[in-house]
């Protein structure tokens, strides 16, 4: 995985450690500079809220986006705060009651407006807060779902369970990008599928490796190890194009195929364009709606340079997400094509 993941990880555990050490609260922050941490001494002070754990995928990447904007602008310090709860639905509450003219960014993921959405239209879970106070300025993460198993699975066994009983699938908060990405798939095939939760990434995988489920859902880097280890064992990627970046216990590259265009497995159904279910994952970094546009702009600038620098580009390609770039106009697009898939995959689940 490379020892820059792994020394950010590192990072990220400490930070966490720290926190824990004065109580049990859901919020923790830690910065990415050697200047005070709190934003209210310092007026170059700005705070990136993550809504998800430390150690995470979206923790890590807000990390190293702070890391390396505050090389870049010195005059400014990124921190980085957790604000876990709700699978994302609290940090997002929080900030949008927040004053326009905050200087605090928030690392807003597909997931939490997929789910904004369908709670809003459908009823599936309340919603506290209004997406549209809410701007994507930059687009910093944008990842490929892949569908991991366990040695021995193959994609042909688990469409015959599903559709002989059920697949368990491990999952956070039911209707989340991952769920709504399998679940779309499995309904089409006629199958059905289970999604048991769990708290995180990391247990999710877990869940798997103990044999408590029968799939998981993750990123590109989520389970390199166990691939590359032999103990799991990529079935599908959720993009029109298969993906070989991993290397498998043998030490060569493989290829996992994916669920829709030319490389398309051909287990799934022939009849159905599955390009239709694949959702955008991953997120933004967003700023407040109404604040000011030099602000909007300064922020979309600093995320220019921050993909424009090696240290970030080369270190997303190193944990095997998509080098994607959206800004403005372009992010807002992307958001809401997201937006509309995830309500056409939930259409289907139905």
């Amino acid at each position: 995985m490379g020892r820059k993941f792994m020394a950010l990880l590192m990072m990220s555990v400490m930070s966490l450690s720290l926190a824990g050490c004065g109580g049990t609260e859901e919020t923790s922050t830690s910065s990415s500079t050697s200047k005070s941490n709190s934003s209210n001494d310092d007026s170059g002070t700005i705070k990136i809220i993550c809504p998800y754990g430390v150690g995470g995928t979206a923790d890590l990447i807000a990390r190293k986006y702070a890391l390396v904007a505050g090389d870049l602008f010195p005059d400014k310090n990124f921190i980085v705060e957790n604000k876990t709860g709700g699978d994302g639905f609290a940090a997002a509450t929080y900030y949008t009651e927040l004053d326009e003219s905050t200087t605090d960014l928030l690392i807003y993921g597909f997931g939490v407006i997929y789910r904004h959405d369908l709670g809003v239209e459908y009823g599936t879970e309340i919603v506290d807060f209004d997406r549209s106070k809410i701007t994507p300025v930059g687009l910093i993460d944008d990842r490929t779902w892949i569908l991991y198993a366990e040695p021995g699975d193959t994609v042909e066994k688990m469409l015959a369970q599903s559709k002989d009983s059920n697949i368990k699938m491990s999952g956070g908060n039911p209707l989340s990008d991952p769920h709504l990405a399998l679940g779309s798939l499995i309904a089409e095939e006629g199958g059905n599928l289970m999604v048991v939760p769990y708290d995180g990434g990391a247990s999710q995988k877990k869940a798997l490796t103990d044999g408590e489920v029968d799939v998981f859902v993750g990123t590109t880097q989520a389970a390199s190890e166990e691939v590359e280890a032999g103990t799991l064992i990529p079935l599908l990627a959720f993009s029109e194009t298969s993906f070989d970046g991993f290397t498998g216990p043998d030490g060569n590259k493989m290829e996992v195929p994916s669920v829709a265009g030319e490389d398309k497995h051909p287990a799934l159904n022939a009849n159905v364009d599955y390009a239709q279910y694949i959702l955008p994952a991953g997120g933004f970094i967003a700023t407040r709606t109404g604040a000011s546009e030099e602000w909007i702009k300064e922020i979309e600038d600093i995320t220019k340079a921050v993909w424009a620098s090696p240290e970030y580009s080369d270190w997303i390609a190193e944990i095997m997400l998509n080098q994607k770039e959206a800004y403005g106009a372009d992010a807002v697009s992307y958001l809401e094509d997201g937006a509309l898939i995830a309500k056409k995959a939930f259409e289907t689940l139905q």
